[in-house]
C-alpha cells in the first residue's frame, strides 16, 4: 500500500478544492460547448500545478512524479480533458526534455512550459504510422538558415492551441527507422498548417487534430539533443505518457464512482435506496476495489519512475488495467442511474464518452500487452521470482 505524506495529502487537498471551486461547476457547460478552456488552463498555470517535477532553478516547485500525477488526478476528477491537456504538455513535453535542451531551448520554451505560459504537445504520429511512432515519413533536410520540415502528424493532443511542438522526422528517406530527430517548432512559424480539429464523441474540450508542415524553416538550434537519437526519448515521452493518461483515468473513475454513490443512496423505490440492492452495491464494491488498486499502482510506479527505474512494463501494466477499469466503472455508473444516466451532457454520460478515449491514447490496450509480453520474455533471470 501506497501511503502519501502529508504535504501530499495537503497538495491534494488544494487541488480538490480548486477543482470544486473553478471547475466541476461549469464542466458540463464546457463540455456542451466544446470550447477551449483558456481561462482555467491560465488559472491552472498560475496556481503553479504544473511545476511539480521540476527543479526550483527552472522555476519548479522541486517535487515529484507522485505529486505530478495527483495533480492529473485530481484535475480529471473534475474535468477530464483538462487532465488530457496537461497530460500531453507536463510529462511527455517538459520532463522529458528537461535533460535534453539547450540554454536557449531553455529560457525560451522549458521554463515558460514548466510554468504553464506556453504549452507544449508532442507531435508523433503520422497517418502512415498508426501504433508505430518510428514510421515516419516527416522530413527535415539540412538547409543553410538551418532546417527545412515538410510531412504531417494526425491525431494530435492540443492541436492549434499549443505554442509549440514537439515533432519527430528524420533527416533523409533512407534513414533507418530508429535514426529519428527531435525538434521543436513553433506555432507561429511559417509553414506550419493546423487542419480542422477532429469531432470526437468525449473529451471535447481537448483539441486534437492534424498538423501539416510544409516547408517550415526551422533555425539551426530546433533540433533537440543529438542528431539521429531521438529514439530514446521518444521511447521515454510514451511511458511518461501512458502515467500520465494512467492518473487521467483514475481521477474520472473516482468521479463516476461519486455520481453513483451518491444516485444510488438518494434515489429508490417500494421504500428502499437503490443501494439497499445487491445489484447496485456489489458493482459499486467493485469500482471501488478497482479504482484503489489502479491509485495504489499510480503512485508505485511514479514514485519508482522519480527514482530513475525502468517502468517500461509496470506503466504499460499500469495503463492497460487503469484505463480498462475506468471504462468499465463509467458504464457501471451510467446502468446504475438508469435512464437518468443516458441524458445528453448528463455528469456520467460526459465521462463515460470521455472514457473512451482513455484506453487508445499513448498505446491502445493492444500495444501495452505487446510492450508487457516483451517485458516478461525478455526479463532478466529471477526478475518475477523476487515480487
Amino acid at each position: 500500500m501506497f501511503f502519501l505524506s502529508e504535504q501530499q495529502n495537503s497538495l491534494r487537498r488544494e487541488i480538490r478544492d480548486f477543482v470544486e471551486q473553478e471547475i466541476s461547476p461549469i464542466a458540463a457547460q464546457l463540455d456542451a460547448s466544446g470550447e477551449y478552456p483558456l481561462e482555467i488552463v491560465r488559472k491552472i498555470g498560475q496556481k503553479g500545478f504544473c511545476s511539480f517535477p521540476f527543479p526550483s532553478a527552472l522555476g519548479g516547485a522541486g517535487l515529484g512524479l507522485v505529486e505530478s500525477v495527483l495533480f492529473l488526478e485530481e484535475i480529471s476528477r473534475g474535468m477530464a480533458s483538462l487532465g488530457l491537456i496537461f497530460c500531453a504538455h507536463m510529462l511527455p513535453c517538459c520532463y522529458t526534455m528537461l535533460n535534453l535542451v539547450n540554454e536557449r531551448q531553455k529560457r525560451d520554451w522549458l521554463i515558460p512550459g514548466i510554468r504553464a505560459e506556453k504549452l507544449l504537445t508532442f507531435a508523433i504520429s503520422e497517418p502512415r504510422g498508426g501504433s508505430d511512432a518510428f514510421t515516419v515519413d516527416t522530413i527535415a533536410e539540412r538547409c543553410p538558415e538551418g532546417w527545412l520540415l515538410n510531412g504531417s502528424k494526425c491525431w494530435i493532443t492540443n492541436a492549434g492551441v499549443a505554442d509549440g511542438y514537439i515533432v519527430n522526422a528524420k533527416t533523409s528517406v533512407n534513414s533507418r527507422s530508429r535514426w529519428v530527430c527531435l525538434f521543436h517548432v513553433d506555432a507561429r512559424a511559417d509553414g506550419v498548417i493546423i487542419s480542422k480539429n477532429e469531432d470526437m464523441i468525449g473529451l471535447n474540450n481537448s483539441p486534437t487534430g492534424t498538423i501539416t508542415f510544409k516547408n517550415c524553416l526551422l533555425p539551426p538550434d530546433a533540433l533537440i539533443g543529438q542528431e539521429n537519437e531521438g529514439y530514446r526519448p521518444i521511447k521515454t515521452a510514451l511511458n511518461y505518457g501512458r502515467l500520465g493518461l494512467s492518473a487521467v483515468a483514475v481521477g474520472l473513475a473516482q468521479a463516476a464512482f461519486e455520481r453513483a454513490v451518491e444516485f444510488s443512496s438518494n434515489h429508490g423505490n417500494f421504500g428502499r435506496t437503490l443501494s439497499s440492492y445487491q445489484g447496485v452495491s456489489f458493482p459499486v464494491a467493485e469500482m471501488y476495489t478497482n479504482i484503489s488498486l489502479a491509485r495504489n499502482m499510480l503512485y508505485h510506479v511514479a514514485d519508482a519512475s522519480g527514482a530513475g527505474m525502468n517502468t517500461t512494463l509496470e506503466t504499460a501494466a499500469l495503463k492497460l488495467f487503469s484505463t480498462e477499469m475506468c471504462q468499465k466503472v463509467c458504464q457501471d455508473a451510467v446502468l446504475i442511474h438508469g435512464s437518468r444516466g443516458f441524458r445528453s451532457h448528463c455528469d456520467v454520460e460526459r465521462m463515460l464518452r470521455d472514457s473512451q478515449l482513455l484506453t487508445v491514447a499513448e498505446g491502445t490496450s493492444q500495444i501495452c500487452k505487446v510492450v508487457i509480453s516483451n517485458g516478461i520474455y525478455n526479463a532478466v533471470p529471477n526478475r518475477f521470482r523476487e515480487l
